[in-house]
């Protein structure tokens, strides 16, 4: 890890902001040869700039994880291929989930700045790819490109915040992480359904509208972000030599296999076939090999292990890690099978279904904002993970309950009851893990854990939940439509609300058995919303019952060269308990 020295580099504090006066007396007391935190160093107009990007980032990040949940029709419809559909959802985040262990270390050998700006052009180029394919592969592949240099800018934003924020300066700036990313949710289906339903510009538009913004926040990362190495002083290919590329071979694998085997499984191959039994028991070797490797060190050390396991262990940061995962696979089911739901049980355009499932996010957006500024009065955190998962269990076992007839106005406020119970959580899952941590290195490591639960989980979700719905839906229609001579082609593309001769029979008694079908699938994915909060709920009654210090201001005191730690941070929680 870094020394002090190297940390602070040469740059000089900006005194009007570095010596504001603070509240907390422990600070008013600081040793007076206390030098400056990383903060200091960097100007008010890089600081403001920063934060600009910072905020526009997170929301093109939220867009791109909801913008096709309302194009998969039309981008069906122009290339074909039904099988592989789930995917243009599907590898964005597996993508995120895949590499981030990779780029984490990889941040740590290579100056911010430079990997800033070749982020931003890598997602910028993966969005012209997407928007100017001529098949559903180039699709898919736009969106895994998408899925890397995004997820690659949301862990640079991750450790900026690490590094260069103090305990109160990080738990505000996770609760504008939640509310940017939430408000990018809510545009993507709303911008991207507009799109689809033009005629002129279509689902293209989608992904070239994220061109100009991401031009802009490449040339302004360019000149405003900080030059900062976090590992200095070693050679490059020492620093090379040092990431575990076994362990990441591994994580990369294991991810791949299992999202192909549970989207495979059922809906492609038959679940006795001998592909999917070979390909669900290569994934469960693959799974024990990568934790024997991670657990015992092998061809690695246990500093250098690609998973951040230190970070796992530690109860309140592991944890607060879990919540963020949990809570993020509650929100992926939520936000792709409502408004399926609204389309097929109220006949809803892709902009209408998006518009009925606005009390879910705007409720989540309002509860991300209360509880953020409350963690650091209230800060007792392990509350808030309990009243989460206990509104998350009564708003998923509503949700079991819903059909074809179930009134709008009641399923409305189902979901703003798993709106406010996410938002709890999602955000402060960060502030919460960067608050119990001392040194800086454990803080990065946790921003990287955090970033694997918050957007990896949406992939495990989303490939849970369409096993389920394929699975399930397929072998329901089938049998409720046996006799009208439809082909397994048809139920399929049914399912996936595009085109089919199912949905176009001029035909009440089909249509009826197509929406009492697909609501009856949907109302039962949600059992696994109500399992899920369940776990969220255990997870907070795991955790310490403590109150974490979020307001404290960290300084670096003494002048010597061991490594640099926080100490606002460190505070030791009083327990509650006495």
């Amino acid at each position: 890890m870094a020394t002090q020295q190297q940390l602070l580099g040469e740059a000089k504090p900006d005194r009007a902001l570095g010596n504001q006066p603070e509240s907390d007396s422990a600070t008013e007391v600081a040793d007076k040869n206390a030098q400056p935190h990383l903060r200091d160093t960097i100007p008010r107009w890089r600081w403001v700039v920063v934060l600009v990007v910072f905020c526009f980032s997170m929301i093109m990040n939220g867009y791109d994880v909801s913008n096709v949940a309302n194009i998969q029709a039309p981008i069906y419809e122009a290339f074909g291929h039904i099988e592989l559909l789930p995917w243009v959802a599907l590898t964005y985040s597996m993508a995120c989930m895949a590499l981030t262990p990779l780029i984490r270390r990889l941040i740590e050998i290579f100056d911010m700045r430079v990997l800033i700006v070749i982020f931003y052009v890598i997602f910028l180029v993966s969005c012209a790819v997407s928007g100017s394919a001529t098949n559903i592969h180039a699709v898919i592949v736009g969106r895994a490109l998408t899925g890397l240099g995004n997820n690659c800018v949301y862990q640079l934003n991750l450790t900026f915040v690490a590094l260069f924020c103090d305990a109160r300066q990080a738990s505000k700036l996770a609760g504008i992480i939640g509310i940017a990313w939430a408000i990018g949710l809510v545009a993507g289906p709303l911008v991207g359904g507009g799109f689809a339903n033009n005629h002129h510009l279509t689902w293209r538009w989608a992904f070239y509208i994220n061109l100009p913004f991401l031009g802009a926040l490449t040339a302004l990362a360019a000149i405003a972000w900080p030059t900062y190495t976090i590992r200095k002083g070693t050679k490059l290919s020492a620093k090379l030599t040092d990431i575990d590329w076994i362990g990441a071979t591994l994580h990369i694998a294991v991810t791949l296999l299992l999202n192909a085997a549970l989207n495979l499984s059922g809906s492609q191959w038959k679940w006795k076939s001998g592909s999917t039994i070979a390909l669900w028991v290569v994934t469960g070797i693959t799974i024990v090999v990568y934790i024997l490797q991670q657990y015992f060190a092998i061809f690695t050390t246990q500093k250098q292990r690609i998973f951040p396991v230190r970070v796992l262990t530690h109860r309140t940061a592991g944890l607060a890690s879990l919540g963020a995962a949990l809570t993020g696979m509650i929100y992926a089911v939520t936000l792709y099978y409502l408004p399926l739901f609204f389309a097929f049980a109220r006949g809803t355009s892709p902009i209408s279904s998006a518009v009925h499932i606005l009390p879910f996010i705007g409720v989540f957006i309002g509860s991300t904002i209360i509880s953020s500024v409350l963690l650091a009065k209230v800060r007792l955190y392990a509350s808030y993970y309990v009243i989460s998962g206990a509104l998350v269990v009564a708003g998923g076992a509503l949700m079991t309950q819903i059909d074809a007839e179930t009134p709008t106005s009641k399923v409305l406020g189902y979901q703003a009851l798993l709106g406010f119970g996410i938002g709890l959580t999602y955000s402060n899952s960060y502030s919460v893990a960067n608050a119990s941590l001392d040194s800086p290195e454990d803080k990065v490591d946790s921003a990287g854990l955090f970033n694997m639960a918050s957007l990896g989980s949406i992939s495990i979700a989303l490939s849970l939940a369409s096993c389920l719905y394929q699975n399930l839906g397929f072998s329901l229609l089938s049998d409720r439509l046996r006799g009208f001579g439809f082909t397994p082609q048809d139920i399929r593309e049914a399912l996936g609300g595009v085109k089919s001769p199912v949905l176009a029979a001029d035909n009440e008694q089909i249509v009826g058995i197509v929406v009492s079908t697909v609501t009856e699938v949907i109302s039962r994915i949600f059992y696994l919303v109500v399992a899920v909060g369940a776990l969220c709920l255990l997870t907070g009654l795991a955790m310490k019952w403590e109150r974490l210090d979020f307001a404290k201001v960290e300084r670096k005191k003494g002048t010597d060269d061991s490594d640099t730690e926080g100490v606002g941070a460190s505070e030791k929680a009083r327990d509650t308990s006495g």
